[in-house]
């Protein structure tokens, strides 16, 4: 069982691996020293060093004031905000922009870097650019064997790109200026339009205020015919109560005469001595030849008109011609009163449908006004909205955007010490490489050997 368990796999014990370390520590050594004399030799004699300039800008982010924060908006305000609007810059979009091919061949052909055979992709690989944590600033860095054109490459990039911010703001307000100024042209002419609009409406005959004064005037003709009416109305029932009043008064009076006439009589009988008649007397003491003793005792009866039942007949008849004198005139009140409410009514029935025609055509031109004022309104809102953005405009083009939003915090200086190559870490790391690969050489030795000498197994 034991010599099955040998032919699967070979036990390698700790010590073994010691030993062969030891044996093997020439080969361990050698192979350092030739890896260190490798590393050595290309940093020292074969690699140039390279040198690191490093200039810093700091973005302000000054053309976020060029950006409408309003721009979500739907009035003509709004859509001129998001036409005129700005690219928003940030961070990341600068480092973007600082590789831009124009700012590379712009510094290629100010510095003559041509003739030192660097182009474009040579150039950019130069660059590396860093942000710093929770800041604005960007760290440009430009790495070069030449010292000094690496320096003047980081100073000539960080010019090169505020005047490209600033090229590249001014031809966005200059095609926005445009745009805006051609657009100024057609806005002008709809206000001109809309302002003869509301010339030709307030030319019209009856207008808005000329309609209001004629309706104030029939509502004042109304309100007259109204309150004459009223006053009509309350002199007939004063007039009416008077006639009544006396109407009353006057048949009262003729009942009370009537009841006087029927209490008294017509005539009147009266009996007297017939001396008392001198003339009769005398007649018949002539045709009797009596003596007046004789006719003392004769009396005689007379029979008279009742004056009082005279007097009371006369006022019965004044009475009932009073009376019915006062029911004409009572009905001569009432007709003429109707007559003049006929007459009123019908003038205030006019007079309000005078003010509904009124009302209905001045309702309809102020309609129209209020149409005509708001379209000019409009057109001169908008046309001074698109003035006002285009003086905008045009203040942008004339403003150095790049150096208010990019300043160069520090300039390049030309560095003293190489970045690379690191020849410290290059002879480290060549060290530990060279143990790593002479150990495996010797364990691979000792394997190789190991194997040749085990006896094949039957």
């Amino acid at each position: 069982m034991d010599q099955v368990n040998n032919t699967g796999y070979d036990e390698i014990s700790l010590r073994e691996l010691i030993g062969a370390l030891l044996d093997g520590w020439k080969i361990i050594t050698i192979i350092t020293i030739i890896s260190l004399l490798a590393s050595g030799i290309f940093s020292f004699i074969i690699t140039d060093p390279t040198y690191e300039a490093e200039t810093t800008l700091m973005a302000s982010l000054a053309t976020d004031r060029l950006t409408n924060m309003n721009i979500e908006s739907e009035d003509i305000e709004g859509i001129l905000n998001s036409i005129s609007a700005y690219p928003t810059m940030t961070l990341q979009t600068y480092k973007q922009q600082i590789k831009n091919p124009q700012i590379l061949i712009e510094t290629i052909e100010e510095l003559e870097l041509s003739k030192e055979d660097i182009t474009i992709d040579s150039l950019t690989n130069m660059i590396s650019l860093e942000t710093m944590k929770d800041t604005n600033l960007i760290v440009v860095k430009v790495s070069n064997s030449d010292k000094e054109l690496a320096t003047k490459i980081a100073n000539t990039i960080a010019q090169k790109f505020t005047s490209f911010i600033t090229d590249m703001a001014r031809e966005h307000a200059s095609k926005t200026s445009g745009f805006i100024n051609s657009q100024l042209e057609v806005e002008k002419e709809k206000v001109d339009q809309a302002l003869l609009d509301l010339k030709v409406f307030l030319a019209q005959p009856r207008g808005v205020e000329e309609l209001n004064k004629e309706i104030q005037s029939k509502q004042q003709e109304l309100n007259d015919y109204k309150d004459r009416l009223s006053r009509e109305e309350v002199n007939y029932k004063d007039a009416l109560l008077q006639k009544e009043m006396e109407e009353k008064l006057i048949s009262a009076q003729l009942k009370s005469a009537k009841e006087q006439l029927n209490n008294t009589s017509k005539k009147l009988v009266t009996k007297k001595s017939i001396l008392e008649d001198s003339l009769l007397s005398d007649m018949i003491k002539e045709s009797s030849n009596s003596t007046t003793k004789d006719i003392a005792d004769i009396e005689m009866e007379n029979e008279e008109i009742n004056p009082a039942y005279i007097t009371l007949i006369e006022s019965i008849n004044e009475y009932e011609i009073d009376l019915n004198k006062v029911k004409q005139e009572k009905e001569n009140i009432t007709y003429s009163y109707k007559k003049i409410k006929e007459i009123l009514s019908d003038k205030i029935d006019i007079v309000k449908q005078d003010v509904e025609s009124l009302q209905v055509e001045l309702a309809e031109k102020e309609h129209q006004e209020k149409l005509i004022l708001r379209n000019v309104n409009l057109a001169q809102s908008i046309y001074d909205s698109f003035l006002e953005k285009y003086e905008a405009t045009r203040v942008a083009e004339s403003t150095e955007i790049g150096e208010s939003s990019i300043n160069i915090v520090s300039k390049a200086i030309t560095p003293e010490k190489p970045v690379a190559p690191n020849k410290k870490l290059n002879l480290a790391i060549a060290g530990v490489l060279g143990v790593m690969i002479g150990v495996f050489v010797v364990f691979f030795r000792q394997y190789w050997i190991g194997s040749k000498e085990k006896p094949a197994i039957n």
